[in-house]
C-alpha cells in the first residue's frame, strides 16, 4: 500500500519465498521473474551510488536488503483510490514456482516517508533570504479531492484553501492583496491560473511555513469552510541565507583569567563571534600579535603554539592558553572574519592570578598544666593554596623556647600539612618555668610562601572554677572550694597550690579575713589551703548607677611544685545589693546599747561569711534585739561618736560589728570596714568595769535594805504586779526595787561567740532623732513608795569621784 506519486520498498514482510532444502538454504539463490509489469508504475532498484535502475527480475536477497522498490508514476490516471499489480514466477533450480500476482494498493489517504500529504501536490518551496517566489499547481494542488465525488458531480465543485496560520517571516500575496486573518481564502483555480506569491521579510531565518485547510466547495454556494469535511496540512518554506551581515562580537569583555604557571581553556564565554549567515566553522580567527606571558595551543598538543583557529574550535574547547609562569598579565591582538566582509580587529587580555598560600587555621595550642606533651593538628594549623598541586609545607624559622617539635620521636624543623592531619606532630615541653611558648614559621608551596607566622602555646591551669557566680555589690564574699578548686593539682604535685594575683579585680579586691578593725590589705598571693580554711574574701565595690550588672574578674598565676605555672582568670558578676534577700542573725545574749544603737550578733565558727559595708537593723520573728535608751547619751564625754573594737586572730574572739544578715545560699555575713576613733578601744573596757562596779554596789545596798528583820510594807499601794513588753523599751524587772542589769563580755564557748558591735560608717554616726517615749511603769511607780521606806533613801546626789559616772 502506498500513496500516489510516491515510492515504496518491497521487503521480506511483503514478499518471501523459501525452499525445503534446509541444509543448503543459505547457498541457494531464489530468483523472481516479472512476467506482467505493473500498469500505474514500475519496479526499480537502488544502486550503491543512490541511482535507480528499472528491473524485471530480482532475487530474494535483494528483497531482504530493501533494494527493490515500486514507484508510482501515473498520478493523473489515479482517482482517490487505485489498484495496481504485477505477475511473477519464482525459480531455484531445479525447483520452479508458477505465476504469482503481487497486489499494490494506491490511495491518497496513505502517507509515506517521502510523501506526507494527501494532496496531489504539496511540495513546499525554496526562497532566497529577502526574496519572493511563486507558488503554482506544481507546488500545491488539491484537485485530487474531486476524485472522492462521482465523476458526474465533479464539475459542480471546486477546491478552496483557507490559511489558518500565517507565515512568521514573510507574507502571502494573492493577486494584489495580502492573505490576512480577515481574508484568508483562495482557490485552486487561482493557483492554477495566476499562482500565489510568498515574500520573505529579509530576516536571518532559514525556514518558514504556513498552515491551511482545504475542502470541496459547491460553486453555487458561498465559500465557507465546513465543520468536518476538510483536510489540514502545512506548507513548508526553505530560506536560502544571503551573506549580508558582518560577524558580530557577542562577548562584552575579552579576557581570560589564568593562574600563574597554569593553563586555561579559551572557551565561548571568553570569546564569541556570531554571524547568522555563516556557520561557526566559517568564522575564522587569526593571531596578529602573540601574548608575551604565554601562548595559545591545541588541546591535543600543548607544547606548540598556534596562530589560526575557528569559532567552532573555541566552542568545542580545543583552544588553550599556556601561561609561562610570570606574574604579569598579557594581551594578544587578533582579527576575525567570515570570508566576505571586512575583518574585525580586537585586543584580548590575559589576566594572571598570582599563586598563593593562605592560612585558614592558626589557633592557640593548649597544654594542660602538669603535662609535657600535646599534639599539634590541623585544628591548630592548616593552610590552602590556589595551585593544582595542593602540597603545603611548614618550615620553622624561630623554634620554641621551652620545648621542641617531634615527629616519630625525632626533633624536626620542617613538616607538611599531611603530618598535621595525621596527628603526627607533637610538642614536648622541656623547661617547666614558663606558662607559654611561641614558634615562628613560614608556610610554603612549590612556587609561593607566607612568612612571619607565629604559633602560640599556653599552659591551661589545672583548676576548677565556678561559672556564673553572682556577688552582691558592697559585699565581702568568701571564696569556697566549690568556687576555686585546685585539688587535682595538689594531689598531682603533693603540694599546696599557690595563686598569685597578677591583675586584681577592677571593682573590688581580694583580701584575707575582712572582719577586722584595720582595713585589710589587698592580697597578691593565697593558697588552696587558705580557700579551704575560708579566710580568702572577694570584696566588691562598684558604681552600678544606670546598670543592672557588671562583669569583673581577676587574673592569677597558679603555681605548684614541679609543674609549669599557668595563668587563669576568675570571672564573676556584680549585682545590686538587695536587703530583702537577707535575714538577721539574732543575738544569743541580750545586750543593751546607747544612742549609737549598739547591736549584737553571734557568728558560727565554720559558717561562710558575706559582710556588708552598711549598718542595717533587721528583726526576725521571735528574736528581737533589744535596744534601750534611744537618743540618750549614756557616756557624757562620748558625744555620739562610734567606736570600733579591733580584734584579729582565730575565730572565737569577740569583736564589734554591725547587725549581721544571712543571704541566700552563696551570701553570708556583713561587717563594717572603717574606724575613726581608736581611743575608744581603751575607754570602753574601763567604762565597762566602772559600770559593773557601781551597779554591783547599788544592788548590794538595796538587797540589804530590803531584808531587814522588821516587816516591810508594800512598796506600792494597791498596785498589782505588771509585766512589761519589750516594745516599751523598759526591761522586765521586779517592781519592788529598781535594778540595773549589766551584761558582761563573755569569752567564746563552743562554736559560737557573742560579739558587741559599734557602727563605724561616718555617714551613719548622726544622732537618732528623739521620739516621745511612753512613761515607763517602772519609773512612775517610785511616786507610790511607802513614806517609811522613802526616809531611808538619799535625797541629795553624792559627789562623783574621778572616772565615776551615773548609770
Amino acid at each position: 500500500m502506498k500513496s500516489p506519486g510516491s515510492r515504496k520498498q518491497i521487503t521480506s514482510h511483503n514478499l518471501k519465498v523459501i525452499t525445503n532444502d534446509v541444509a543448503g538454504a543459505e547457498n541457494r539463490t531464489i530468483i523472481f521473474t516479472v512476467t506482467i509489469s505493473p500498469k500505474l508504475g514500475r519496479l526499480i532498484r537502488v544502486l550503491s551510488d543512490n541511482s535507480t535502475q528499472n528491473i524485471s527480475s530480482f532475487t530474494q536477497s535483494m528483497v531482504n536488503e530493501r533494494s527493490v522498490i515500486y514507484k508510482h508514476t501515473r498520478k493523473e490516471e489515479v482517482g482517490w483510490n487505485a489498484q495496481d499489480h504485477f505477475t511473477f514466477t519464482v525459480s531455484s533450480p531445479p525447483a520452479v514456482l508458477g505465476p504469482q500476482v503481487f497486489h499494490i494498493n494506491i490511495s491518497y489517504e496513505l502517507k509515506g516517508r517521502d510523501h506526507n500529504s494527501q494532496l496531489l501536490a504539496n511540495t513546499g518551496i525554496v526562497v532566497q533570504e529577502g526574496g519572493k517566489v511563486l507558488i503554482d499547481r506544481t507546488n500545491l494542488d488539491g484537485s485530487n479531492l474531486l476524485f472522492k465525488l462521482p465523476e458526474a458531480q465533479r464539475s459542480a465543485y471546486e477546491v478552496w484553501y483557507q490559511v489558518t496560520s500565517l507565515p512568521q517571516h514573510g507574507k502571502i500575496i494573492v493577486g494584489e492583496r495580502n492573505i490576512t486573518r480577515e481574508k484568508p481564502n483562495f482557490s485552486q483555480y487561482i493557483i492554477n491560473k495566476f499562482g500565489i506569491t510568498y515574500v520573505h521579510d529579509d530576516s536571518e531565518s532559514i525556514t518558514d511555513q504556513f498552515t491551511f485547510a482545504v475542502w470541496l466547495n459547491q460553486k453555487s454556494r458561498s465559500t465557507t469552510k465546513p465543520e468536518n469535511e476538510f483536510l489540514e496540512e502545512t506548507f513548508n518554506i526553505t530560506v536560502v541565507p544571503v551573506n549580508d551581515q558582518p560577524p558580530e562580537l557577542k562577548t562584552k569583555k575579552l579576557y581570560l583569567n589564568v593562574l600563574q604557571g597554569d593553563t586555561a581553556v579559551l572557551g565561548p564565554e571568553s570569546l564569541k563571534v556570531e554571524d547568522l549567515d555563516n556557520t561557526p566553522e566559517e568564522i575564522k580567527y587569526n593571531i596578529i600579535s602573540n601574548p608575551h606571558n604565554g601562548y595559545l595551543a591545541w588541546q591535543t598538543n600543548l607544547n606548540e603554539s598556534i596562530t589560526d583557529f575557528t569559532q567552532a574550535d573555541v566552542d568545542a574547547g580545543r583552544v588553550w592558553f599556556i601561561q609561562d609562569g610570570s606574574s604579569s598579565s598579557g594581551v594578544f591582538y587578533f582579527s576575525v572574519t567570515d570570508g566576505k566582509h571586512h575583518s574585525l580587529y580586537k585586543l584580548f587580555t590575559l589576566e594572571v592570578t598570582p599563586a598563593s598560600v593562605t592560612l585558614v587555621n592558626l589557633s592557640e595550642v593548649v597544654l594542660p598544666q602538669g603535662q609535657n606533651i600535646v599534639a599539634i593538628t590541623n585544628v591548630h594549623l592548616s593552610a590552602i593554596t590556589n595551585r593544582k598541586n595542593k602540597d603545603v609545607g611548614f618550615e620553622v624559622t624561630l623554634p620554641f623556647s621551652y620545648g621542641e617539635l617531634l615527629i616519630n620521636n625525632e626533633q624536626v624543623t620542617k613538616f607538611w600539612q599531611a603530618d598535621l592531619y595525621a596527628g603526627r606532630l607533637l610538642y614536648r615541653m622541656i623547661d617547666f618555668t614558663a606558662s607559654r611558648d611561641t614558634l615562628e614559621f613560614t608556610v610554603f608551596t612549590s612556587d609561593s610562601n607566607l612568612t612571619g607566622q607565629v604559633l602560640n602555646l599556653t599552659i591551661k591551669a589545672l583548676v576548677q572554677m565556678i561559672v556564673g557566680l553572682n556577688i552582691p555589690n558592697n559585699m565581702a564574699y568568701k571564696l569556697k572550694p566549690s568556687d576555686v578548686d585546685a585539688t587535682q593539682l595538689a594531689i598531682l604535685t603533693n603540694s599546696n597550690p599557690r595563686f598569685e594575683v597578677i591583675v586584681p579585680p577592677a571593682h573590688g579586691r581580694v583580701v584575707r579575713e575582712p572582719l577586722t578593725t584595720v582595713k585589710s590589705k589587698e592580697l597578691s598571693m593565697f593558697t588552696q589551703r587558705d580557700i579551704e580554711n575560708g579566710v580568702i574574701f572577694l570584696e566588691t565595690d562598684a558604681n552600678l548607677t544606670g546598670v543592672d550588672i557588671l562583669n569583673d574578674s581577676f587574673t592569677f598565676i597558679l603555681r605548684a611544685d614541679d609543674v609549669q605555672p599557668a595563668i587563669g582568670h576568675f570571672h564573676y558578676v556584680i549585682v545590686p545589693h538587695d536587703p530583702l534577700l537577707v535575714q538577721t542573725f539574732t543575738p544569743e545574749v541580750t545586750f543593751l546599747t546607747n544612742a549609737n544603737i549598739l547591736k549584737s550578733y553571734s557568728i558560727a565558727k565554720n559558717e561562710p561569711l558575706l559582710f556588708t559595708k552598711y549598718d542595717t537593723h533587721t528583726e526576725t520573728p521571735g528574736h528581737t534585739a533589744q535596744t534601750l535608751w534611744h537618743n540618750r547619751n549614756r557616756w557624757g564625754h562620748q558625744k555620739d561618736k562610734d567606736a570600733l573594737l579591733k580584734e584579729e586572730g582565730a575565730p572565737g574572739r569577740s569583736s564589734w560589728a554591725e547587725t549581721t544578715m544571712k543571704a541566700n545560699s552563696k551570701n553570708t555575713l556583713v561587717q563594717p570596714q572603717d574606724s575613726n576613733n581608736n581611743r575608744l578601744f581603751i575607754i570602753i573596757p574601763l567604762i565597762s568595769a566602772a559600770v559593773l562596779f557601781i551597779v554591783t554596789a547599788i544592788a548590794v545596798c538595796i538587797f540589804l535594805m530590803c531584808h531587814k528583820p522588821q516587816k516591810a510594807k508594800p512598796l506600792i499601794a494597791d498596785q498589782s504586779p505588771t509585766v512589761l513588753s519589750s516594745p516599751s523599751f523598759c526591761p522586765e524587772r521586779s517592781l519592788s526595787v529598781p535594778t540595773v542589769t549589766v551584761t558582761p563580755l563573755l569569752k567564746a564557748s563552743g562554736n559560737t561567740v557573742t560579739v558587741p558591735f559599734v557602727a563605724i560608717r561616718q555617714e551613719q554616726l548622726h544622732p537618732v532623732p528623739a521620739n516621745p517615749a511612753p512613761e515607763c511603769p517602772l519609773q512612775s511607780s517610785w511616786s507610790k513608795l511607802d513614806p517609811e521606806m522613802i526616809q531611808h533613801c538619799r535625797t541629795t546626789n553624792p559627789t562623783l569621784k574621778r572616772n565615776q559616772y551615773w548609770v
